[in-house]
């Protein structure tokens, strides 16, 4: 199926969506090879009309070159097929991206420095290491039997060579402790409970998850778009062990719990853990946490629930659950945050532990200064919604990096001079407001203030840290009236609805190149024929 034929076929999907409803219609799809995002509006509709939804499921074949797509069908049944593979994304906001290299701080790049000495050198499993996990292996085993009636049922353990194998396709050595683990277990896809609540998966799973999207292990964040909304970085508990970053080349995951959390063998850690170092992580929390200095380590904590009778028996899918503590290692959420309190005395005295409390999300009707929370003084992350006025006065909050207001008013000059804000949300301000201030952060480098009354729109190219900026389409065509270009800039979004071939002129603008644009027309009553740009 050609380009012509997939806009036919939307032509036609768009058509049944809409109905009886005679109006104009647009469906803007972005593709990027792993996944559609897709919206499609009325042009005399309602904003949101979940009555309209376009199957686009089957429609792109994997190897269509990947952009956005415009269908604008009209109430004759002649449309209009666009694309375009120079916009990132045109769903919901358009997304234009000039640096596709360009990462937040602590989302490193591949390539990261090797550590030394885990290069792969076929040498065999470390025989005192083997013996001692053979040792921890065989007793689970033993427990496992008599409790279960029927020894575990595993996969065959793999051989040195397979080990080996598998290490040179993913450039790394892989822990002793683990080479050893799988030499005798090749697999628990049962679930057994010999990591607790985790299992380990076969080493031709390692390798494929080694490698799929960027080499190492992800937390938290999705790669297949770098520059979707992505909050800071936060410190695992205890600090110090697991480096403050989202992804790193030599984080190995291993396995996992098969609910949306994962295992991994840390191969560079911070400046206070240890090589081999077990994290977790995935959909329970903002940030990876340790779970054990060892696969060896994890195993023993097994076998000491397993001996204090710390278990539940899973009779129909034939495994315990072990209730391991992993000694010296915290169980509490290393994120740890203040939620949906309206009053801000409340909120940090609810606070558990607030020492831990990195991240503050309210709701707050009523003026508020933001010196009440300098007693949390590791909070990196504020969000402060539905307030009168906020003054942001965070000078003694030194590690803020984000923060939210969306207020009637807020006073910018409180933040004069803050080291670490990197990224500032601005909304529902009712005043004009003066950006001056902002070109007293060093560090800023997103900013969002679409919807906003900006006078002196020129103030956005004083800001000298400035990579990553959200306008609505009036403040960029003022921007642009202005003669600034911001050729700084790694990405720009704009916010609301914009038709593609608008922005594929607002990125001409900005660029002054040629951009890619294709477009086909036709009528469902007669084949597409393509047209030039």
């Amino acid at each position: 199926m050609d380009v012509g034929e997939i806009g036919r076929t939307l032509a036609e999907r768009l058509r049944d969506a809409v109905g009886e409803r005679r109006s104009d219609a647009v469906l803007q799809i972005s593709w990027h090879g792993r996944g559609i995002r897709a919206a499609e509006w009325l042009d005399e509709g309602p904003p949101e009309d979940p009555n309209l939804y376009v199957d686009t499921f089957g429609v792109f074949p994997p190897d269509l070159p990947h952009g956005v797509y415009e269908m604008r069908l009209r109430r004759d049944g002649s449309y209009r097929f666009s694309f375009s593979s120079d916009i990132e994304l045109l769903t919901e906001r358009a997304r234009l991206v000039f640096d596709p290299d360009f990462r937040y701080p602590g989302h490193p790049v591949p390539g990261m420095p090797r550590p030394a000495g885990i290069e792969p050198t076929g040498r065999p499993t470390d025989p005192a290491v083997l013996r001692e996990v053979g040792a921890l292996v065989g007793e689970f085993a033993e427990r496992y039997t008599a409790i279960m009636g029927h020894a575990p049922e595993w996969a065959p353990g793999a051989s040195e060579e397979e080990i080996a194998a598998a290490e040179t396709q993913i450039g790394v050595r892989l822990p002793e402790d683990l080479r050893a683990l799988f030499r005798l277990v090749g697999e628990d896809s049962g679930e057994t409970g010999l990591l607790s609540y985790y299992a380990h998966d076969s080493l031709e799973t390692l390798v494929r998850e080694y490698h799929d999207g960027l080499p190492g292990s992800c937390a938290g964040v999705s790669f297949d778009s770098p520059l979707e909304d992505t909050c800071p970085v936060f410190d695992a508990d205890p600090p110090g062990r697991l480096k403050r970053v989202f992804r790193n080349d030599w984080w190995v995951t291993f396995g996992g719990n098969h609910g949306g959390e994962y295992l991994a063998v840390d191969l560079d850690p911070d400046i206070e853990g240890k090589p081999g170092q077990v994290l977790a992580y995935g959909d329970f929390s903002e940030t990876p946490r340790l779970v054990g200095t060892s696969v060896a380590e994890m195993i023993e904590e097994v076998l000491k629930a397993l001996r204090a009778g710390r278990y539940t028996l899973h009779e129909g899918d034939h495994r315990i659950e072990v209730h391991a503590s992993f000694t010296g290692l915290p169980v509490r959420d290393p994120a740890e945050s203040v939620r949906d309190r309206a009053d801000p005395a409340e909120a940090i005295a609810g606070a558990e532990h607030p020492e831990l409390v990195q991240a503050c999300y309210l709701r707050h009707e009523g003026d508020l200064d933001l010196t009440v929370f300098e007693s949390l003084g590791s909070l990196r992350d504020i969000g402060v919604r539905g307030a009168k006025t906020v003054t942001p006065t965070v000078t003694n909050l030194p590690l803020l990096e984000s923060l939210t207001i969306a207020a009637e008013q807020a006073d910018l000059e409180a933040l004069t001079g803050h080291p670490t804000l990197w990224d500032l949300t601005l909304s529902d301000l009712t005043h004009p407001v003066d950006l001056s201030p902002l070109a007293t952060l060093p560090n800023l480098t997103r900013l969002t203030i679409s919807g906003l009354d900006i006078p002196a729109i020129d103030q956005l190219a004083h800001l000298p840290a400035l990579r990553v900026l959200t306008l609505d389409a009036n403040q960029l065509t003022r921007l642009l009236a202005s003669g600034h270009r911001l050729p700084q800039l790694a990405a720009l979004t704009i916010s609301g609805r914009v038709l593609l071939p608008d922005a594929v002129e607002f990125l001409r603008q900005l660029r002054g190149a040629d951009v890619h644009l294709q477009e086909f027309t036709g009528s469902l009553s007669a084949p597409p024929e393509p047209e030039r740009a």
